[in-house]
Formats: structure tokens, C-alpha cells, sequence
């Protein structure tokens, strides 16, 4: 890795634009896949899974969140910032599903300790999102929450960060070897790993598998050379060259959606880069600074499990209903928890009026 300079800070771009369209693929995915809603127009949606390209943004942003600090305080004031960024709409979202779940009578009908739900509830507030006990297996989809998996992830990557950021500048030999290394780790964990035991199921919930697409992204946002060559592309040729590397890679089984392929990740993250830095107004046009992609990302499933368990599923009425009241507790989240929590950060990219 050469060239390495200071991030580009561009203030306008499409990033949140681009985070909404990933988060809508997500839960349009999981809610009519879930709810037994067969739409037509999701395999061309599949085409942009959503996850992956949550990670790619979150290494080009976080690490210009990082590198742009420059008190003596700076690893307080980063770990402060994503707190603030992750936790006041987590915690609310998951009282939110608790919640929802004693109002389907869903508690009523299964043994649960105290003790086993307050376990279960300190790794939903902590770090440890991905677990989910034998005791809501019966409701809904068997997971209450199975999207914060990568809330799991995202917190490693931010532990990460600063080695990454020290990586990057002045160890890029051994940056090299070790992304090499993570590359073939999130193939090995794509094609090989089926998630059966427990350390398989571990593994692929740790940050080892993804690293590498959090690291392209925070590589990307550091060289303007490499900003500048591929800007100066027409982003029909990132657009065509992905469509046909993920077509080939769904056809001979190389690693597709979460588990995309190497070359359809890097290609896909220059399409995303491009399209983030094409017409960089039209995010603020359209959004006027809102970001409602968290939002619609952590609250999805608790609605869909409730409806599923609610026995409302199998009409697009049903999927309908599911999407809307997600885009409303987004909304309600974005204006009252995660619009002021981010007023607190002492140092931000975001600018809120």
C-alpha cells in the first residue's frame, strides 16, 4: 500500500443516501423473506447486499472519524463519539423489542429465569448482540434481533481502528501481509465455513472474516491519488464490471450476498465510492441531513418477528405494514435519541442544524 496521505474529508457526499439504500435492503430482504412474500423485484436487489456495504462505509468513515481528531484526548473523544453514535439507539431499540414481545403473549407461553433473562439482557446491552437464547426460539424467526450481529462486528472494527490507523501509517509492509492474510480469511470463511458448531458460528461473528472490507474502506479514504483515477471513471464501467463478476460468482457458487467474493467486493466498493462522490449534493437534497439507515436497520426484525408470531404474514399488505411502522420508529429514533445524542460529539464529520 503506497501513497498513503491524511483522509479526504468531503463534507458532501451520498454516503447517507447510499447507507439507506443498504439498510432497505436488508429489512425489504428479511421482512419478505421471513414473512413468505414472494416480491419479484428482490433478486436484482440481492445484487447490492447490504451488510457489506454497511462495512466498507464504516472503514472509509470511521477511519476519517479517527484520523481527523487531533486533541491529546483523541482515543476518549473517538470511543465517546461511537458510543454515542451505537448505544442510546440500541438500548432503546431492544427495551423496544422486550417490549413488544410481553405485548404478543409470547412470554406468557414459554419458562424463562430471571436470571437467564437478565444474561441475556447484558449481552444485548453490551457487546455480545449476536447471542440469542434457547428461550425465544420459539417466537417469530427463533432470533428476536438476528441484524445486530454486526453491531458485534462494527464495535471490534472500532477497537481496531487505532492499529489500523497505525498500520496504514507507518507499518504498510505489514499492513500488506496481513490484509492479504484477511482476505483469505473472509474467503475461507465464505466458501468453507457452515456455521454449524459453535466456534464456526463464533468465528464468523468475530471481526476476522470481515476486517478486510473495513480496511479497503479506511485505505480508500486515505490516498487521493487512487480517489482521483477512479473518479475519473464513468461510473457505468464499476456498475457493469460488478454486475458481471457477482452474476458469475452466483452462478459458480464463488461467494455471493454476506459472503461476497473478493473481486465483487472491491468492485462493488468502487461503485460505492463513485456513486458517493457523484452529484455529492443529492443525499442532503433528498435527506436534508436526516440518516434514518440505523434506524431502519436495528428496528426491522422486531417487527417482523412480532408480526410473524402474530400470524401476519403472506400478503403484501403484511409486508407493507411491517416496512412502514420500520421507517417510522426509524424516524421517531433519527429525531429523538440519535439526532441529539450526536449533538454531544465533541468532534464530527456531521454537521446538525
Amino acid at each position: 500500500m503506497s501513497s498513503l496521505q491524511n483522509p479526504v474529508v468531503r463534507t458532501k457526499n451520498n454516503f447517507d443516501l447510499i447507507r439507506l439504500f443498504a439498510a432497505l435492503q436488508v429489512a425489504v430482504s428479511h421482512a419478505a423473506d421471513w414473512m413468505h412474500v414472494p416480491v419479484e423485484w428482490l433478486g436484482p436487489l440481492g445484487y447490492f447486499p447490504g451488510v457489506p456495504i454497511f462495512f466498507f462505509i464504516s472503514g472509509y468513515l470511521i477511519y476519517q472519524s479517527y484520523a481527523n481528531i487531533h486533541t491529546a484526548d483523541r482515543l476518549k473523544v473517538f470511543f465517546t463519539n461511537r458510543v454515542l453514535r451505537l448505544y442510546p439507539a440500541l438500548f432503546v431499540c431492544i427495551i423496544f423489542a422486550v417490549l413488544l414481545t410481553f405485548y404478543s403473549g409470547y412470554f406468557s407461553t414459554t419458562d424463562v429465569s430471571a436470571s437467564q433473562f437478565v444474561s441475556w439482557l447484558l449481552t444485548q446491552f453490551t457487546f455480545l448482540q449476536f447471542y440469542n437464547p434457547d428461550f425465544l426460539r420459539e417466537y417469530g424467526t427463533g432470533k428476536l434481533n438476528a441484524s445486530l450481529w454486526t453491531i458485534s462486528v462494527e464495535l471490534q472494527f472500532y477497537v481496531l481502528t487505532p492499529l489500523v490507523f497505525l498500520l496504514l501509517n507507518r507499518y504498510k509492509k505489514t499492513a500488506c501481509v496481513l490484509f492479504a492474510a484477511c482476505i483469505a480469511l473472509n474467503t475461507a470463511n465464505s466458501l468453507l465455513n457452515p456455521r454449524f458448531t459453535t466456534l464456526e458460528k463464533l468465528f464468523n461473528v468475530s471481526f476476522v472474516p470481515w476486517i478486510a472490507m473495513f480496511a479497503i474502506g479506511a485505505y480508500l479514504s486515505t490516498n487521493r491519488a487512487l480517489q482521483q483515477k477512479l473518479l475519473r471513471i464513468n461510473i457505468l464501467i464499476p456498475l457493469g464490471l460488478y454486475l458481471l463478476s457477482y452474476y458469475f460468482a452466483g452462478r459458480w457458487a464463488l461467494g455471493t450476498n454476506n459472503s461476497i467474493n473478493c473481486l465483487s467486493f472491491i468492485l462493488l466498493a468502487w461503485l460505492i465510492f463513485k456513486a458517493a462522490m457523484t452529484a455529492p449534493g443529492l443525499s442532503e437534497t433528498l435527506l436534508h441531513r436526516n440518516d434514518f439507515s440505523y434506524g431502519i436497520y436495528i428496528y426491522h426484525m422486531p417487527i417482523v418477528n412480532y408480526m410473524i408470531y402474530k400470524g401476519m404474514t403472506g400478503t403484501y399488505a403484511s409486508l407493507g405494514a411491517a416496512l412502514i411502522l420500520t421507517t417510522g420508529m426509524a424516524a421517531l429514533s433519527w429525531l429523538f435519541i440519535e439526532k441529539p445524542a450526536l449533538r454531544l460529539k465533541k468532534i464530527t464529520l456531521r454537521r446538525l442544524t
